[in-house]
């Protein structure tokens, strides 16, 4: 085991996918080097933000005027960062954040041209810039770039082939990096039933507690994990899209599944508020919302999408006592989680051997994003099964989640790691 002083870090994110794989190779760093991790000691805030999982805006070069401003606003948090910090990082690492459609790859290459510039300028040393979750992509200022197998076409596989320096600091892997895994699944399980327990004691959350021990009395169970829009119209995930879960749901029910859904930041809000309406009142399902909640009118705008802003603020405001439910909500045996076409969080749970099902139908996804269809095909049937299949598998055949023997996706992570710290050795 290596002992080298190896610090990662990042510009913290609301994108709760890609905040999670970021954290996924900063943990498999500080293991392969045997250090400790302090998780909020890893990620650049904004002001008057004091942890990395409160932030609410991403913070793009798109978003800019030009690159001086957009250079200025970086400068200004690392400015933060390291008053608090005294460890001075040596790699940085960042995502490719596929919901910002074109401006993806510029962004995170304009990124870290302006962390380089900090280093430069403030003396620093060398900082090694990587960029996980990326598509072929030409940067100048990157040297480390993962890709998935399923973001790449013919196209860019020949451009990568034809491109010997692009290549050599490319790292290809079957699905992404994460930090999921049936341990983490194992304690967020605990924390959550204690909680559940402590609840149960609190008269206000009398109805939901008892939709909670339906829940858990049922033989089986579906967890469906939302995904949702981008900044353009390459996904439509519309009400029309979440009448087909609720049919499919209680179809489940039918056959004595216990049915919850969680959204997540990528959820529209008209989708949320229709789940919401159309499962409070049913015993049978339970709905628990995951996006943050507007705290002013400056966050209940349409440019603020990623933030709830619908008609139950209030009533999710309570909720919040609760918080996340996912993914300790897998913890519970035999179950099944659903996830959306459009999300990567399939490859979490079948890195970690959970029952997983893909939910295509239904979920308008344009050919631009290719990756979403093959990512389905990379994993189904082999490590997953499609949503519609499964359906009808339990409700004509009565198959429940533990008669599902998909094969296990290695997770890359660990590889990722050790090819990571063998660039930065020769970088450095």
């Amino acid at each position: 085991m290596s002992h080298l002083n190896i610090k990662t870090f990042a510009l913290s994110t609301p994108d709760v996918g890609y905040r999670n794989q970021i954290i996924g190779v900063m943990q498999a760093v500080a293991e392969y080097c045997g250090n400790n991790l302090d998780l909020e000691s890893c990620f650049v805030l904004p002001k008057d933000v004091t942890s990395y999982t409160e932030v609410k805006e991403s913070i793009y070069y798109s978003k800019f005027a030009d690159y001086h401003s957009f250079k200025t606003k970086i400068f200004e948090l690392l400015d933060l960062y390291f008053a608090k910090n005294k460890i001075i990082p040596q790699i940085f690492i960042t995502a490719f954040n596929l919901t910002e459609n074109e401006n993806a790859g510029k962004n995170a290459d304009k990124l870290c041209c302006a962390i380089k510039e900090y280093y430069a300028q403030n003396k620093l040393g060398k900082i090694m810039t990587c960029v996980i979750t990326s598509r072929v992509y030409m940067y100048q200022y990157v040297d480390f770039i993962q890709i998935p197998k399923h973001i790449m076409t013919f196209a860019s596989r020949i451009r990568l082939l034809k491109n010997p320096k692009l290549r050599q600091k490319s790292l290809i892997t079957v699905g992404t990096l994460n930090h999921f895994s049936k341990k983490l699944i194992k304690n967020k399980y605990a924390e959550l039933t204690a909680k559940l327990a402590e609840l149960k004691k609190n008269s206000d959350f009398f109805d939901l507690m008892r939709k909670f021990d339906t829940y858990i009395s049922k033989p089986q169970k579906v967890v469906f994990c939302l995904g949702g829009r981008v900044h353009g119209n390459e996904i439509i995930f519309d009400i029309n899209y979440a009448q087909k879960l609720l049919a499919d749901a209680n179809r489940l029910i039918k056959k004595n599944y216990g049915v919850i859904f969680v959204n997540g930041p990528r959820t529209p809000n008209d989708v949320t508020d229709f789940l919401y309406e159309n499962t409070c009142d049913n015993p049978d399902i339970i709905f628990q919302n995951s996006k943050k909640i507007a705290t002013s009118d400056a966050e209940r705008t349409p440019l603020s999408w990623r933030i709830y802003s619908g008609k139950y603020e209030a009533e999710f405001e309570k909720l919040e006592k609760i918080g996340n439910i996912y993914p300790a909500i897998l913890g519970f045996d035999n179950t099944i989680v659903a996830h959306s076409f459009d999300s990567y969080a399939s490859c979490e749970t079948v890195n970690a051997a959970i029952p997983t099902a893909i939910s295509k139908r239904g979920l308008y996804i344009s050919a631009e994003r290719y990756d979403c269809y093959n990512l389905h095909e990379l994993l189904c049937p082999k490590y997953a099964i499609d949503w519609d299949d499964f359906v009808e598998l339990a409700y004509h055949q009565n198959i429940v989640p533990n008669e599902l023997k998909p094969q296990i996706l290695s997770n890359p992570l660990h590889v990722f790691a050790e090819t990571l710290l063998n660039r930065f050795n020769k970088f450095a």
